[in-house]
């Protein structure tokens, strides 16, 4: 079958949105959850299936920045400094709780299919975290409590959060160098120090900022303001060495601090769903069938897991 490749940007972005719409309109119809389509709609562009359009993953991979950042910072704008700290305690005790049990299930699973130690542990990893942006995308579709939904988003950050530690933890063991108690205290050392400059900071300047450019009173000001703040922080998280989204996600509590959030994510929800839908796309784009057929009873298996674990 002959293949369209895409040059350049817009071509990407009419092949991805295209077959996004499409499969969209259809999940739709089939009330089918538009992350599957989304997750379908990358597989047919991606380089691992027989289409005739393909796209450039790295180009949509770059362009999926802009989704993760958009659909985190409108996470954050949900929630304040005062809400996560009521939810600290809830959270991080079930964070803990399910982390540990769903590594070691992944690791005994892992063992008993035959996998190294390491292979076995970087199961159990995979198999404790969570993905918040899906979660995000899942629960904006649904009518669910607010109650419940903070504790889930509390439950997914703090995953996050964990994320890093259990990286920080399985990268030496992977190059061979061995697992150090230091190293880890350091770790976590520096990640909460992180947090609190980066809070502590955006307290005292994000808030200010904002409240300066609403007093013009043009919308246009007051989002321009707030989405070169969000970027900014996302950068700043990355240089620190760590994900654009907890930037992301960390400028949208501090927006929040103000109070009066509905005109921003208003205005910032369009870009928000089409960069959203291209950041599912391009994970979708790395998804390869022939993977998924060699190792069905394995991820049947793991899926098992993960239902029963997380529930």
């Amino acid at each position: 079958m002959p293949t369209i490749a895409s040059h350049n940007f817009l071509e990407d972005l009419a092949f991805v949105l295209s077959i996004a719409a499409v499969i969209s309109l259809l999940c739709q119809s089939l009330r089918q959850p538009l992350v599957v389509g989304y997750l379908v709609a990358g597989m047919l562009v991606g380089p691992h299936f027989p289409f005739p359009l393909l796209a450039d993953i790295d180009r949509i991979q770059h362009l999926s920045e802009f989704g993760v950042i958009l659909l985190m910072f409108a996470l954050g704008l949900e929630f304040s400094v005062r809400k996560l700290v009521r939810l600290a305690p809830s959270a991080g005790f079930i964070t803990v709780v399910q982390v540990g049990l769903l590594m070691w299930l992944g690791y005994e699973i892992g063992r008993a299919f035959g996998w190294t130690e390491l292979e076995a542990l970087l199961t159990g990893a995979l198999l404790a975290i969570s993905s918040t942006k899906i979660i995000a995308k899942a629960f904006s579709e649904e009518q669910i409590g607010r109650g419940l939904t903070e504790l889930v988003f509390g439950v997914a950050l703090s995953e996050d959060l964990a994320a890093v530690i259990i990286l920080a933890v399985l990268t030496p063991i992977a190059s061979g160098a061995g697992l150090s108690a230091k190293m880890i205290a350091i770790t976590v050392g520096e990640l909460a120090f992180f947090l609190v400059a980066l809070v502590g900071g955006g307290l005292l300047i994000v808030p200010r900022t904002i409240r300066l450019a609403a007093r013009f009173e043009r919308d246009e000001t007051l989002v321009v303001t707030s989405v070169g703040i969000f970027f900014a922080i996302a950068m700043i998280a990355e240089m620190a060495g760590y994900s654009v989204a907890l930037g992301a996600f960390l400028a949208g509590v501090l927006v929040s601090e103000l109070g009066q959030t509905h005109k921003i994510e208003h205005s910032i929800a369009p870009l928000r769903d089409m960069f959203g839908a291209i950041f599912f796309v391009s994970v979708g784009m790395m998804l390869e069938p022939q993977v998924i057929i060699d190792h069905w009873l394995d991820l049947i298996v793991l899926i098992a897991v993960v239902l029963v674990g997380k529930i």
